[in-house]
């Protein structure tokens, strides 16, 4: 379908939404206008916004045209920030792969991965350990040094080694993903990529084709089974589990050049479609500060119609996810934020960019775009409000806000604000699950506002009408406040690192899971929040409940989800575990079958 089709279709459904919001021009936040904004982003029509499809049309239309009647300008085309995206990839069905003589079977003895560059390679095969290329005052590891490698393949290990133990940093927390080690042998002139993985990286070695919904890397690339590859090799004296066990030991270089002859042949089939991030601006008055800016989002995609591979969690069930909470919630909260502030923009020293941001649920596409592609200079942003999920309070009306330790000012922000009826807990941490991550990677303090996880959660059961308006509409005009503060203050937010800027260290997937959705915006260090526990999974038969907060596993203290996802790291199938829990005002110690 193309995309003036997809125009034309919506053409009477968007004109009816103009006039909607014509009706509402009104600078007061309330329930009532939370509510409409909900029940259009979130209905049956809109089919779950997916992007590309005429339903993200629409909502980004709903969204470019409120802007508008608030009084914002608009960049671009209407407000629309357009760009391609991946929303479907498959296998082709001319995937090979040869060597040393030894014609491999696809899907058994070794798979493309999702983010492979169509193309055939024939050369020599070279070891390169784990394919690092890292220079930094306290890791010098070249597993490329010294070796011949431009035009040969390359037959890298996945994962990277743990940090040591007791260790606060990881040193190989950048250099692990599978796109990293790609692009390092791309830039050195290797024509395609075998992964193949190690026992510490995965002890069953399935391989796994991937879901990542993004560009090729520029290579062919595959990932081939363990046992294949140490059967080929047996004798050139060559054991992956070996290697990688020594690696992990030494942090060093076992690059050789194997001298096998090695051919690859890549078909991966992929679907694109052209959809937009939504810019509205409100202009300062002529100050010295006029040319520095604050961003306020919110992703306004959702899962469509769910299914396999849509992170749906009923991956059998295909049906309109309307995404109620996840995220219409968030993004008629800026709007209405948006006509606020545009009334009373006279007071401001700097310029709000509001931006919807599509993409979100496939990987940040959109908020990473924008970054790229920003309208205003990335350091002229002096801090980034982020609204994600602020639809249906728990029983305690907690409001999460992360991104507290990412500017020195930020206790001073808080601190204009009182809590009211709401609960707050604070977490230092910039990076997170939502789009505030994109800016806090390239400096930009921010702060991530979340009401938390649910059981309607990414299933067709996230719809308006479960939504408390009264409860956004107080978060709204508590976040108004946040804003204007920075927007009225004398100096722009002094940025500050509070935690790691990236989550893809390359290792692994946990390979046992409690059974829980965990508060991924963090309790203030003081132990991770379970936000529920799923029926019939580990921590739900041990008795682990909703509001419980882990703060141990086997006497190892967990005080963020960060530490909850260590220790997991290091567990197995079958295990029994202690854990420690916060129930309440009580300690109580469970004990999980994992």
């Amino acid at each position: 379908m193309t995309r003036l089709f997809k125009v034309l279709i919506f053409n009477i459904v968007c004109l009816i939404l103009i006039s909607g919001c014509r009706a509402q021009t009104s600078s007061s936040i309330t329930s009532g206008e939370l509510k409409k904004h909900v029940e259009f982003l979130a209905s049956q029509k809109l089919a779950g916004r997916y992007p590309g499809t005429p339903g993200d049309l629409a909502a980004a239309t709903y969204i470019a045209n409120c802007f508008k009647e608030y009084g914002l300008k608009q960049t671009g085309q209407n407000g629309f920030q357009s760009f391609k995206v991946t929303t479907g990839i498959k296998k082709g069905s001319a995937n090979a792969f040869t060597i040393g003589g030894q014609i491999a079977v696809a899907d058994k003895d070794f798979t493309p991965i999702s983010i492979s560059d169509n193309g055939k390679a024939e050369a020599s095969l070279v070891f390169l350990g784990y394919g690092f290329r890292i220079k930094t005052d306290s890791l010098n590891w070249d597993d490329y040094k010294g070796m011949d490698v431009k035009g040969k393949i390359a037959l890298i290990v996945l994962g990277a080694p743990e940090p040591a133990k007791g260790s606060n940093t990881d040193p190989f927390a950048d250099y692990g993903s599978i796109r990293s080690k790609l692009l390092n042998a791309r830039d050195a002139g290797v024509s395609a990529v075998i992964f193949v993985a190690g026992p510490v990286y995965d002890d069953k070695d399935e391989l796994e084709f991937g879901t990542v919904k993004e560009s090729s890397a520029g290579l062919p690339a595959i990932r081939a089974k363990r046992s294949f590859i140490n059967q080929v090799l047996a004798t050139k004296n060559f054991k992956v589990e070996t290697l990688e066990s020594q690696m992990n030991q030494d942090h060093k270089p076992v690059s050789q050049d194997l001298g096998v002859k090695v051919s690859i042949k890549t078909d991966i089939i992929t679907e694109s479609a052209t959809t937009e991030n939504v810019i509205g601006i409100i202009q300062a008055r002529d100050t010295g500060a006029v040319q520095q800016w604050i961003v306020v989002g919110a992703h306004f995609d959702h899962l469509g119609m769910g299914g396999i591979g849509s992170n749906s969690r009923v991956p059998d069930t295909v049906g309109v996810h309307p995404g109620a909470d996840d995220n219409a919630s968030g993004v008629a909260s800026i709007i209405e934020m948006a006509g606020y502030l545009s009334s009373i923009k006279d007071q401001l020293k700097r310029s709000i960019l509001f931006v919807a941001f599509t993409g979100e649920e496939m990987g940040l596409l959109g908020s990473k775009y924008f970054v790229a592609n920003c309208p205003v200079p990335i350091k002229r942003i002096s801090a980034m409000f982020n609204l994600d999920m602020v639809g249906r309070p728990n029983e305690e009306r907690r409001l999460s806000i992360s991104g507290t330790g990412t500017a020195v000012e930020m206790d001073s922000i808080l601190g204009l604000v009182k809590p009211g009826k709401l609960t707050w807990a604070k977490s230092p941490e910039g990076f997170g699950p939502s789009d505030h991550a994109s800016f806090y990677t390239v400096g930009v303090p921010v702060l991530y506002f979340s009401t938390g996880a649910h059981l309607d959660y990414h299933t067709p059961r996230d719809t308006p009408d479960k939504l408390d308006y009264n409860n956004m509409s107080e978060i709204c005009k508590q976040v108004s406040v946040m804003i204007l503060s920075v927007g009225t203050a004398k100096k722009a937010l002094t940025f500050k690192e509070a935690g790691p800027k990236s989550s893809d260290t390359g290792r692994r997937k946990l390979k046992v899971t409690l059974g829980i959705m965990p508060d991924v915006s963090g309790t203030e260090n003081n132990g991770l929040r379970v936000e529920f526990a799923t029926p019939g999974k580990p921590a739900q038969l041990a008795g682990i409940t909703k509001g419980d907060r882990i703060v141990a596993i086997n006497g190892l203290p967990v005080t963020s989800v960060y530490d909850y996802m260590t220790r997991l790291q290091s567990l197995k199938a079958g295990q029994t575990v202690s854990v420690e829990l916060i129930r309440g005002d009580k300690k109580v110690v469970v004990l999980v079958q994992l």
